[in-house]
């Protein structure tokens, strides 16, 4: 089932997906290793998603751009791979780093935050004006932010539901449902603090939204799933792609604070929400222009990962069923994403080949084993647990409201606060 748009604080996501058996170690052992037989027949030329249904009947028909940003934002777009002419599925995560999930990780202290943290909900202090807490925009990044790295999670989705196929199994769901998700987070996906900070916010009466740049369904998936976890609907809206400068070529840098500001007055009713009102979270330092940078609070990247295997039901069979330029769209981008072995779209395989696709996963299980490793220490963050601790300030005047970003920065600023990141600090 698709999951529609999120327009208000509700979710109706389908229940029907299965989290695959198994855990992280052996899903790390088999997640390349599933279908890398070659496809008979490939062909090498491929078509615009947006219109590749008439192209697998008609080999002459050109793409046409989505007529509105609404459709835009509902379809899968392509890029150029890496061969000349060729074209491979773009992410509908956020945020992607190296093939595979791989992420540089930084030499900064591996220290932790040493005051003790308690799971317990915060009841607002003396000092916070109840007023204030419901005239407050929370905006939230959600990859690296509120979550940890999706990549694979959401190439699995990206294939199985942003390709028309033709053929589909009949006993198998279809793209994965917040129920797949939901374990992916209960292990660590997401962010250790997140249910204590949505508590004490939704406490203060805060106005929550979250502003990614992935693709609006994917988000939507994520976000019920979260909402899931902690037990009951909290996000007021989702902004996702085409609310950045993909869909605002005008925006002075990816994301703008005023547009979330401009869109909530106008469509939720907020009418005292401005950007000196409004605070936001994310793990991009850069992410608004300059003018708005005094309510942004840039944050530590958040990079448990987990793999997932992409080919578990697009496997050979399903490929063979279906028009080469699909199954060839499909291996040709899961080689550009670095989660398929270099030769899966040949035919005949050489041993060159084979030594080369040996290779390829001998380092791709080394890598997957280090990324791993890394989720003892990234479950030992304690970054939203400071952002409680600057909520939980004083927050009784106008005043008080606008000093929030730069209080949160000045407790996110100890060194001891958060354990490391594999992503170099911009």
């Amino acid at each position: 089932d698709e999951i529609s748009d999120l327009q208000g604080p509700n979710f109706d996501p389908s229940h029907s997906a299965k989290p695959a058996a198994g855990g992280m170690k052996a899903a790390a052992a088999s997640t390349a290793r599933g279908m890398f037989g070659a496809i008979s027949g490939m062909g090498k030329k491929v078509f615009s998603m947006t219109d590749l249904k008439s192209a697998i009947s008609n080999d002459k028909t050109t793409s046409k751009p989505p007529s509105s940003k609404a459709e835009s934002a509902q379809q899968p777009s392509l890029s150029s791979g890496g061969q000349a002419g060729s074209k491979v599925l773009d992410h509908t995560v956020g945020t992607v780093h190296q093939a595979g999930g791989g992420m540089k990780r930084s030499a900064s202290s591996m220290e932790f935050f040493k005051e003790q943290q308690t799971a317990l909900h915060r009841t607002p202090g003396p000092a916070v004006n109840r007023q204030m807490g419901r005239e407050m925009l929370v905006i939230f990044d959600m990859d690296h932010t509120m979550v940890g790295d999706l990549v694979s999670l959401s190439d699995r989705d990206n294939i199985e539901t942003n390709v028309p196929w033709v053929y589909w199994p009949e006993t198998k769901d279809q793209g994965l449902s917040p129920d797949f998700i939901l374990p992916f987070l209960t292990r660590g996906m997401m962010r250790p603090g997140l249910t204590e900070l949505i508590n004490h916010l939704q406490a203060l009466g805060s106005t929550i939204v979250v502003y990614t740049h992935s693709e609006n369904k994917w988000a939507s998936k994520v976000c019920s799933a979260m909402e899931r976890l902690i037990g009951r609907p909290f996000i007021r809206r989702l902004f996702s792609r085409m609310d950045c400068r993909d869909g605002h070529p005008e925006f002075g840098a990816r994301k703008s604070v005023q547009y979330i500001v401009d869109v909530m007055r106008r469509e939720e009713g907020l009418t005292w929400a401005t950007v000196e009102k409004s605070i936001m979270f994310d793990d991009d330092g850069e992410a608004v222009a300059q003018s708005e940078q005094s309510r942004l609070v840039k944050v530590t990247s958040y990079d448990y990962w987990e793999p997932v295997q992409w080919d578990e039901v697009v496997n050979h069979e399903v490929l063979r069923r279906n028009p080469k330029e699909l199954a060839d769209l499909v291996l040709r981008s899961v080689v550009e994403w670095g989660i398929a072995p270099p030769s899966v779209l040949k035919v005949h395989r050489t041993a060159e080949d084979a030594k080369r696709d040996q290779a390829w996963q001998v380092n791709l299980d080394k890598r997957h084993q280090i990324l791993l490793s890394y989720n003892k220490v990234a479950k030992l963050d304690k970054v939203l647990f400071g952002l409680l601790d600057a909520f939980n300030g004083p927050l009784a005047t106008a005043a008080d409201l606008e000093a929030l970003p730069q209080r949160a920065r000045v407790i996110l600023g100890n060194p001891n606060l958060s354990a490391g990141s594999r992503r170099q600090p911009k």
